[in-house]
């Protein structure tokens, strides 16, 4: 558990590089790519889906997250 919290985090840090503006922009973009940002927290069960999603975002926004989390 936790994963996907902690990769849409790395995320918005890497790309809004610590703009608050920019944190909020890159959340909102999140959500339009189908990724719920506000209700994953650390308990959220990790979710096959939502981290093929998490992934591909990442991928469009040119950001590398580590594949495997153990």
């Amino acid at each position: 558990m936790g994963q996907m919290k902690n990769l849409i985090d790395q995320i918005i840090k890497e790309k809004a590089l610590g703009d608050s503006f920019q944190e909020l922009n890159i959340q909102m973009k999140l959500m339009l790519k189908g990724i719920p940002v506000k209700t994953i927290d650390e308990t959220t069960p990790n979710d096959p889906e939502m981290l093929q999603l998490i992934y591909a975002a990442a991928r469009d926004f040119n950001v590398q997250l580590p594949q495997t989390i153990a």
